[in-house]
C-alpha cells in the first residue's frame, strides 16, 4: 500500500466521521480557527499536514487519536481495508462511547465503500448514545437541583 493510498484511507475514515456527525467542512473549519476551506483541502489531499493538525481536527471531530488510527491500523493486521466492524466497535467500547458493543454478523473481509457506510453507521450509533446519555444526566441533575 502507497503513502497516498493510506492517506485517503484515512481522508476517508475522516470524511465518515464527519457525515456521522452530521456536521459540515466549515463547521470543522470554524472549530480549528482555519480558513475556509482548510478542511476540504484536507480531505481532497492538497493540504500537507502535521501531526499537530492531524490532533486538531480529531479534536474538532470529537474523536479520541487511539480510535482513529486503530481503527486506520488494527493490531495483528496488516495496514489495508479488510479492517472489520466488529474491531472498530470494540475499539469504539473501549473509549467508553459504546456501552456494550454488538459485533455484527459480516464477513471478515468488507471493500472499502462497505467499511465507510459501517464506520458512518458505528459511529452516528455511538454518538446518539452519547448524547442521549448526556441529557439524561442533565436531566437527573436538574432533578436533585429542584430538591
Amino acid at each position: 500500500m502507497t503513502i497516498e493510498d493510506e492517506i485517503r484511507r484515512a481522508t476517508k475514515l475522516m470524511e465518515a466521521i464527519l457525515q456521522a456527525r452530521g456536521s459540515s467542512r466549515k463547521d470543522v473549519d470554524q472549530k480549528i480557527g482555519a480558513g475556509a476551506g482548510y478542511f476540504s483541502q484536507v480531505l481532497t489531499g492538497r493540504m500537507e499536514l502535521k501531526l499537530r493538525h492531524i490532533l486538531a481536527l480529531l479534536r474538532a471531530l470529537e474523536i479520541e487519536p487511539s480510535l482513529f488510527f486503530g481503527t486506520l491500523y488494527p493490531e495483528g493486521r496488516p495496514a489495508t481495508d479488510d479492517a472489520t466492524m466488529g474491531e472498530f466497535l470494540k475499539r469504539f467500547s473501549r473509549l467508553g462511547a459504546v456501552s456494550e458493543p454488538s459485533p455484527p454478523a459480516l464477513a471478515p473481509v468488507v471493500d472499502a465503500d462497505e467499511l465507510e457506510r459501517l464506520i458512518q453507521s458505528a459511529v452516528r450509533t455511538a454518538l446518539a448514545e452519547r448524547a442521549h446519555a448526556a441529557a439524561k444526566a442533565k436531566a437527573d441533575a436538574e432533578l436533585i437541583v429542584m430538591r
